[in-house]
């Protein structure tokens, strides 16, 4: 497979967005994000940085001199959502594709194979010598031995596993897990408790000097009794390099750390958005979710008020609250940087919401339906017989809604069909006498006139597709059944607000008359 440098996954379009319209004037108020975000790393005897991009299917490569980033393994495949990584002293790469349950190989050279598959939910892997072990997820999770043949043999079960797996200096794998502990597994199988009582360990690692460091899914690393942070309001892996320079990527946003052996803090990359789905203007202030964290995009880019455990799809302003969407099918309010409380769950695939007249509805697209969603857990459906209803907006006592599937904007009242034949329609928001939509399928913002039934294109070349090509339209990176964020509209200062899912931006659409 070819190594050739890409700085990231294909978003259909290429160059500036367009304006179509005389006074339509684009400003980009988030740039777009330096790199993915990364859930696994590992250091290469070289001192470069491997690491693997779950929401891209990608692993990349980085210099943490320069901050250069280089593709080695996808957008266009094999991968799905990689979760884990681990080097060979041969100088292979050896890659967990979480949602299909494999393991590839990749090799100094570029080229592919797979190991191993039929794996369940398999999150950390280690080279243990000549061997190599993958941990299977979960409460009651296993490590397995991966055999030459793809087999596998069974090293230990009734785990608590999860995270990125360590390995000791006397050949155990260092096991964390969401309970709170980590282990050391020898390969027999015999484990022993190193610690307990952590708040989420997401990856256990040895230094140079032999000392096991744990780090917290809040940014901070645990090392003989001290707790040092990191800077990160969340960490996803932390990776040690030959000079016992301490890397750790920050939750969700691509920003990459080095913390040198004096404790003295670099920034290798600056925080990005991955893919930022729902908009709400509360307060005057502009807010977006990107996938588990909740921004306030402020002036050249934005600041992190939350890393939730929750995958955010939809965003409303409510009262003096914001209301989201979930891919696992909830509803929860949020104040901002304070706060998060589920009213409703078993939803299927909520996208977009509204409140009209104290009541919010919902588009469930996973149903087909829009639904009334209640605080004290109700829910009761409004309108059904979509194909896929996305976003809702609501003007002049009507409610519209779009219809990704079947290319639709329908005023919910009656069915009324005022806007047919684009391309995906997703986001949707009312400003002034008109609907403005965003076709995801056309990279385009779309002004729709609801009484005269007519689309105008405003801005083309919008960045918008962010799923690898390979993964279903359907799909999402981390798991087949999990959509995709969905591009989203807000009005802010007067102007129209796009989230561009293809390259993290956010931008500003000024409509000047």
């Amino acid at each position: 497979m070819s190594r050739a440098a890409q700085s990231r996954p294909s978003t259909g379009v290429r160059g500036a967005p367009c304006p179509l319209l005389p006074g339509v004037v684009p400003t980009e108020l988030v740039p777009a994000r330096p790199a993915w975000a990364a859930e696994a790393l590992a250091v290469a005897p070289d001192g470069r940085l491997w690491a693997a991009h779950p929401l891209a299917g990608t692993v990349s490569v980085l210099d943490p001199a320069t901050g250069d980033v280089e593709v080695v393994l996808g957008p266009e495949g094999p991968l799905t959502a990689p979760v884990a990584l681990a080097l060979a002293a041969d100088g292979a790469c050896f890659v967990v594709d979480g949602p299909p349950g494999l393991v590839w190989r990749c090799s100094p050279g570029g080229t592919t194979c797979l190991v191993a598959d039929g794996l369940l939910a398999p999150g950390g892997i280690a080279v243990l010598g000549g061997r190599l072990v993958v941990g299977e997820t979960g409460p009651h999770g296993r490590l397995l031995e991966v055999l030459p043949d793809g087999g596998s043999r069974e090293i230990a079960a009734g785990l608590d596993v999860g995270g990125t797996l360590g390995v000791s200096p006397d050949g155990r794998v260092l096991v964390p897990g969401p309970a709170g502990a980590v282990r050391a597994v020898d390969p027999d199988g015999r484990a022993e408790r190193l610690c307990d009582g952590l708040e989420d360990p997401v990856a256990a690692r040895v230094d140079p000097a032999g000392r096991t460091l744990v780090l917290t899914g809040d940014g901070a690393v645990h090392v003989d009794g001290e707790v040092v942070p990191t800077g990160l309001t969340g960490a996803d892996d932390l990776a040690i390099g030959p000079d016992g320079t301490w890397y750790v990527s920050g939750r969700g946003t691509g920003e990459l750390v080095a913390l040198a052996p004096d404790r003295s803090r670099r920034q290798v990359l600056p925080p990005g958005l991955s893919g930022p789905g729902g908009l709400a203007v509360l307060g005057g202030r502009l807010y977006a979710v990107d996938h588990q964290t909740l921004v306030e995009v402020v002036d050249g880019g934005f600041r992190l008020l939350g890393v939730g455990a929750s995958t955010w799809r939809g965003l409303a302003a409510v009262g003096d609250e914001l209301l989201a969407t979930t891919v696992d099918g909830e509803l929860h309010a949020m104040t901002p940087g304070v706060t998060s409380r589920r009213l409703v769950a078993g939803l299927e695939r909520p996208a977009g919401l509204v409140a009209v007249a104290g009541e919010v509805l919902v588009a469930e697209s996973g149903a087909d339906r829009v639904v009334r969603a209640g605080r004290a857990g109700e829910v009761d459906p409004v309108a059904s017989g979509f194909g896929r209803p996305t976003d809702l907006t609501t003007a002049d006592g009507e409610v519209w809604v779009t219809d990704a599937e079947r290319g639709q904007v329908v005023r919910l009242s009656d069915g009324l069909v005022v806007a047919a034949g684009l391309a995906r329609p997703e986001g949707l928001v009312a400003h002034g006498a008109a609907l403005y939509v965003v076709e995801a399928a056309a990279g385009r913002l779309t002004r729709v006139d609801p009484r005269t039934r007519t689309a105008t294109p405003v801005v083309g070349n919008l960045p918008l597709a962010s799923l690898p090509p390979h993964v279903p339209e359907r799909g999402y990176a981390v798991g087949p059944q999990r959509p995709a964020p969905y591009a989203a509209l807000a009005v802010h200062d007067g102007g129209l607000v796009v989230g561009l899912t293809g390259t993290g931006s956010v931008l500003r659409c000024a409509l000047r008359r």
